[in-house]
């Protein structure tokens, strides 16, 4: 099925597994300003590569890239997606603006345990993480599920922006490829997620649940933007994270709740286009309680419905 309108880097070799695109210095990830995307190759000590593809039968903790997938970042705030059946999006929490993605995962460092940049800061467990894709089946949000192959490529994308695409090749619980495009802007805390294509089931996107976290939702008033959110002290440190999915009211069937999931169901059909977000305590001039969010949350959801952004 066509992807997304977006200009890929082209591969110069394809080592079976790997694409490499010609840049300054080699086969390399893309980094801009203050964003970057980076995807490594464990079994080459880390190195980056603008794409890979997972062999047949591939499966979860496969030990072929970094930090088991491609990431994204901010000067904000760093986010990775997880190359297998879970596609789950995970936060790793940054407590300065340093580009830190292209340096961790590659061994000798735990990225589990707090180091001067910050450190993974979420739980994704059975849910979709800090927003990630899943399917609505038999009642509940569910991971996307298995597929023939999986593939990551970073996308070439203006100065300050860094984009991911990536796609599930023969999903089974779409019924064909299913390609997802993650772009962040320079400054920003929140990713754009654009899908390819409609799928045998519908499509959900979600946050995920821990105890002790709060519910925050827009009235549904000031616009077709909408959000979903939880603040709490949710991170793995533990302290303050805040998770956000802000979308268009009309792309939605309904939202809700289940037991893993705070959740948005698209309507059948509907080809996935949201944005998704995390605010943490620790992070610089960051977001430091529930009544900051909660307002952060509402001046996005303006700005959004200004289109400015």
């Amino acid at each position: 099925m066509k992807a997304p309108h977006r200009h890929l880097r082209p591969a110069i070799s394809a080592l079976s597994l790997i694409g490499c695109a010609i840049g300054l210095n080699g086969c390399m990830s893309l980094q801009s300003g203050a964003v970057a995307a980076d995807i490594g190759l464990l079994s080459q000590g880390g190195r980056q590569v603008d794409m890979v593809i997972t062999p047949d039968g591939y499966r979860q903790g496969g030990g072929l890239v970094t930090y088991e997938g491609p990431g994204w970042e901010s000067g904000k705030v760093a986010f990775r997606i997880y190359l297998d059946r879970r596609n789950a999006i995970d936060v790793f929490g940054k407590k300065s603006a340093e580009l830190i993605l292209s340096k961790i995962g590659r061994g000798g460092d735990d990225y589990h345990a707090m180091s001067a940049w910050g450190m993974d800061i979420l739980k994704v467990g059975a849910s979709l993480g800090a927003g990630g894709i899943g399917v609505f089946e038999n009642g509940e949000v569910r991971q996307i599920g298995a597929a023939k192959r999986y593939k990551a490529e970073i996308i070439d994308s203006p100065a300050n922006e860094a984009a991911v695409r990536v796609t599930h090749i023969g999903s089974e619980s779409c019924g064909g490829d299913v390609a997802v495009d993650y772009t962040i802007k320079a400054g920003q805390r929140m990713t754009s997620v654009t899908g390819s294509a409609a799928c045998d089931l519908p499509f959900a996107a979600a946050l995920v649940i821990h105890p002790g976290t709060e519910h925050l939702e827009s009235d549904g008033a000031n616009g077709e933007w909408q959000y979903i959110a939880r603040y709490g002290n949710q991170s793995l440190v533990p302290d303050g994270l805040g998770l956000a999915i802000f979308y268009r009211a009309s792309d939605i069937e309904r939202a809700g709740q289940d037991v893993d999931d705070d959740y948005i169901i698209f309507k059948t059909g509907t080809k996935p286009a949201y944005k998704t977000a995390a605010a943490w305590v620790q992070e610089k001039d960051g977001i430091g309680d529930i009544a900051s969010f909660r307002s952060w949350l509402d001046d996005t959801q303006r700005t959004l419905n200004s289109g400015a952004q």
